[in-house]
């Protein structure tokens, strides 16, 4: 039986792995991931189904369109491949090799599963954008933050830390914050910073990069200072009137009281959006820290979005293990580039995205060397 479903599960990633493939090649250019259908970008001629077959197609076609003997990229059916490994590769990490003390049976975890599924496609997705032309695809990480909280909401699951009724309070709060400041900007009373430097395209959704010049670094941080301070105030707010009103905390403690029917899904629904949340304060601090402490600006707003994802799917454990791991890997690359290829420049957020996956498998050896016993 098991083999059986690992057989699916690869068969699944495989078909995932060709639909990134359209997410990978559309999304950044500002087309339809829906309309038209796959078609060959050299020719435009429509691509026949038995020729859009997941790693088969590609190689009996050996990688030449039909109609006019373009060559396809072998991207197509490296993604395809990558994919299908990493999820048959989570599934052993966690339900074979029993690497997650905690992951459960697979039949009573599956969405928990899915959910690190979608995250790592995701990754992959935005890894290979912004590989290619320095951009992430935020509708890509906006749906991996939205399945994450829904499947921990779902289906309460002990890879999930779940939330107190402080920290649930403040997640609420802070989130609202976030909703206001985006409407305040979306109406035009809050001005976007480093306009012009940094902005997100109408149409893909993509964080484009471009120069300008008599950009103060110093002031235009304070601008995102200014988007953060509704979430900063009522994050406040929430958390002196949980610590300070007892009526409130006890309504709250009785709302995610594992003992009623409620309790489990909002307590996991809300340690999920308290992981985003955690995502997002490490690198939004990361980012105004240290531009204000350099006058240039430090990270990306596409990274930002991207621990949101890992802090939504896997919880603020994890995606703060995350922030720790990942510049040990990007610095070992960069060294190497630097010493065998002389280059500076490469993105930062595969190197997320290569740690989260790293954590997500080998949490529980992290966690005990960080913490013995």
């Amino acid at each position: 039986m098991q083999v059986v479903l690992v057989i699916f599960i690869f068969a699944i990633g495989a078909c995932i792995g060709s639909f990134l493939n359209v997410v990978i090649y559309r999304l950044p250019r500002g087309e339809s991931i829906v309309f038209p259908g796959s078609h060959c970008p050299a020719c435009g001629r429509g691509i026949r189904w038995y020729d859009n077959v997941p790693l088969l197609s590609w190689l009996l076609l050996k990688a030449r369109c039909r109609d006019c003997k373009a060559r396809i990229s072998p991207r197509y059916i490296l993604i395809e491949l990558l994919t299908a490994l990493l999820f048959v590769g989570l599934y052993a990490a966690l339900y074979v090799l029993d690497l997650r003390s905690d992951t459960g049976r697979f039949e009573h975890t599956w969405p928990t599963f899915i959910g690190y599924c979608v995250l790592l496609a995701g990754l992959l997705a935005a890894s290979a954008v912004d590989i290619e032309l320095f951009i992430v695809p935020l509708p890509v990480l906006w749906v991996c933050a939205v399945v994450g909280i829904a499947a921990a909401a779902y289906n309460p699951s002990p890879l999930m830390p779940k939330a107190t009724a402080v920290t649930a309070a403040v997640s609420v709060a802070a989130t609202l914050g976030l909703v206001i400041s985006a409407l305040l900007l979306r109406l035009g009373l809050l001005r976007p910073s480093f306009l012009g430097v940094e902005e997100p395209d109408a149409k893909s959704g993509s964080v484009a990069i471009t120069k300008a010049s008599g950009v103060d670094p110093r002031k235009e941080i304070l601008r995102e200072l200014l988007f953060l301070a509704p979430a900063l105030l009522l994050g406040l707010a929430a958390f002196l009137l949980v610590k300070f009103a007892p009526p409130v905390r006890q309504w709250l403690n009785h709302l995610l009281d594992f003992k009623t029917a409620v309790g489990p899904h909002l307590a996991s629904g809300l340690g999920a959006l308290l992981g985003m949340l955690v995502g997002i304060a490490w690198l939004w601090g990361t980012r105004i820290f240290g531009t204000l402490l350099f006058g240039k600006e430090a990270m990306g707003m596409g990274d930002v979005h991207i621990m949101a994802a890992i802090g939504a799917v896997a919880g603020w454990k994890v995606v703060t293990l995350t922030f720790f791991a990942a510049p040990v890997f990007g610095l070992i690359y960069a060294l190497y580039l630097l010493a065998f290829k002389g280059k500076r420049e490469l993105p930062y957020g595969p190197w997320l995205a290569f740690a989260a996956m790293f954590v997500i498998v080998f949490y529980d050896a992290i966690w005990s060397v960080l913490i013995p016993g």
